[in-house]
């Protein structure tokens, strides 16, 4: 008796499922206690805890009888389908209906750049997931299924013609088939399948994709391509994604767990042009204008960072729809475009501008990594690696940038959280060091402070007067407007007394400053009259 096709290809969906469990990329993952399957890391390489499953055990996760249960489920829910319904209080119903699934729907194999096949303007939606860059090579990790796929179907689709899967059309960043540009190579196919997406959609068509990727590179090649393409960004949401993603020391141990839903339109006109100034003052009343209704939903669990990642996506889309015409002064009087990157940087500014009192806010006149670690850190101990994430998108500044910048790292990380190193205890570390080696501005006013501080039980302090006496400590220009605002920045719970250790320390180093400048004045004269016209 001959099997119908239909369940022919359920029984092959239910074995590929099972085949993915059943392999030695296969793990135990000690957090969750339980098996992890092939691909919960993007890679071929097998680890130590490596599990055999069991093919008929009626417990334990995915085995066969899990598989194949799976096909029967949705085949039942074709038959009476039901969603979920989350009610005021919080509990969730499921909604059902009798009426069966009866849509009518094709699948096409090809490549999203050549949509031949759609008809111009007939689309309503669009839902992708577009490739990232150069952390996942598709096609070689899609050969695992594919040859077993092709040993049931190649008789039967011309597809699985080929002994592997194609690979000349895949849109990634691949240095070893693209050795002179890669990431050229990856930027006009992902535009061009943006292309085609905008050729089929009718005027007023959604674009919907996800991205999920903890550096700001990839993310900014994605918005390039999709504004090439036509589109504008009209909103950006935060979600919690389905499993980790990327490689880590650990089973998902470095990398972030969120995704960002973008909801995306097609330009229907050409954009005009406007200068920066004035769509900053566009950007400035939309922000005072959403900011409270967002934070109206803080209780119900909407955090800083995904209230952050909602108002930077609605001032990219004010940036977006005058995509090629947002124009900056530049020197000689002329006007210049302005990119992507400095947009965001533009964005995420007007974005500390408009949050927290000005008082709170750090000094403006110091490196951007101090102000970023301030902004976060300042007065907040600790934040999930996803806020983080969130919270630093688009700025250029990466979580790593904190714990490399400095002579020892200002944050440590330990399970998916991030901790601001005590200034206390970076103080101890440093005071071991050579002082030439405390570089950054954000070291030397914690050095300062922490000499401040009152000497703990079993600890020797330190004279900050013959510190800054040193020929091999020079002071960085930002250390003072640093010091400054540490004073008046209200203390974090866990050191309460950073304020008046830093009053201290501001005192000590202008006193220190100006005894600097009156000996300068008396022994070199001319010198000192030289300096003081070219800074006055």
């Amino acid at each position: 008796m001959a099997v119908p096709r239909p369940v022919r290809d359920q029984a092959l969906g239910a074995f590929l499922q099972y085949l993915r469990n059943q392999n030695i990329f296969c793990i135990w993952d000690i957090g969750y206690d339980k098996l992890a399957p092939l691909f919960s890391n993007n890679n071929y390489n097998p680890k130590l805890r490596t599990i055999e499953n069991n093919w008929f055990s009626v417990l334990g996760r995915g085995n066969w009888l899990v598989c194949a249960g799976k096909t029967t489920e949705a085949l039942e829910w074709a038959a009476a389908p039901w969603e979920p319904f989350i009610t005021a209080d919080g509990s969730t119903l499921l909604i059902r209906t009798n009426e069966p699934i009866r849509l009518q729907a094709s699948v096409v194999q090809g490549t999203a750049t050549d949509l031949a096949g759609v008809t111009a303007g007939s689309l309503d939606l669009v839902i992708t997931d577009p490739p990232f860059g150069d952390l996942v090579d598709y096609a070689e990790l899609a050969d695992f299924f594919y040859v077993w796929l092709r040993l049931a179907l190649v008789t039967e689709h011309q597809c699985f013609a080929p002994e592997y899967t194609p690979k000349s059309m895949e849109i990634v960043t691949n240095p070893v088939r693209n050795p002179e540009n890669p990431e050229a190579v990856y930027s006009s196919l992902l535009t061009a399948a943006w292309a085609e997406s905008h050729r089929v959609l009718k005027p007023g068509g959604i674009l919907a994709f996800t991205f999920h990727h903890s550096e700001d590179e990839p993310w900014l090649a994605v918005l390039k391509s999709l504004l090439d393409a036509g589109f504008y960004l009209e909103a950006t949401y935060p979600i919690r994604s389905d499993e980790t993603k990327g490689e880590g020391a650990e089973f998902g141990s470095k990398k972030i767990e969120y995704d960002i839903i973008h909801v995306c339109r097609k330009r229907l006109e050409e954009p005009t042009p406007v200068s920066w100034p004035k769509m900053r003052q566009w950007v400035k009343g939309e922000l005072s204008r959403l900011r409270p209704v967002l934070e109206s939903y803080r209780s119900r669990g909407l955090s800083d960072a995904d209230i952050r990642v909602i108002l930077r996506g609605k001032a990219l889309e004010f940036y977006s729809r005058h995509y090629g015409k947002v124009l900056v002064s530049a020197p000689g009087g002329e006007n210049a475009v302005l990119s992507i990157r400095d947009a965001l940087l533009g964005i995420n500014q007007l974005l500390d501008e408009s949050s927290g009192q000005p008082g709170q806010r750090p000094p403006s006149l110091v490196q951007p990594v101090v102000y970023q670690f301030l902004r976060l850190f300042g007065t907040k101990s600790a934040y999930s690696r996803d806020e983080i994430s969130k919270l630093l998108r688009g700025t250029a500044i990466q979580q790593r940038d904190f714990e490399r910048a400095g002579s020892s790292p200002w944050i440590i990380e330990h399970d998916k959280f991030i901790k601001r190193v005590p200034i206390y205890d970076r103080f101890q570390l440093m005071r071991q060091r050579q002082r030439r080696e405390l570089r950054t501005e954000l070291d030397q006013a914690h050095f300062l402070i922490g000499a401040a501080l009152p000497v703990k039980e079993g600890d020797t302090g330190v004279n900050i007067e013959k510190e800054l006496e040193r020929e091999t400590l020079l002071i960085r220009p930002g250390v003072d407007a640093l010091l400054d605002w540490y004073s008046k920045t209200p203390a974090v719970p866990d050191e309460p007394g950073i304020p008046t250790a830093a009053n201290l320390a501001l005192t000590l180093l202008r006193a220190a400053l100006e005894s600097q400048r009156a000996r300068m004045r008396q022994e070199q004269p001319l010198l000192w009259e030289e300096w003081q016209s070219a800074t006055t």
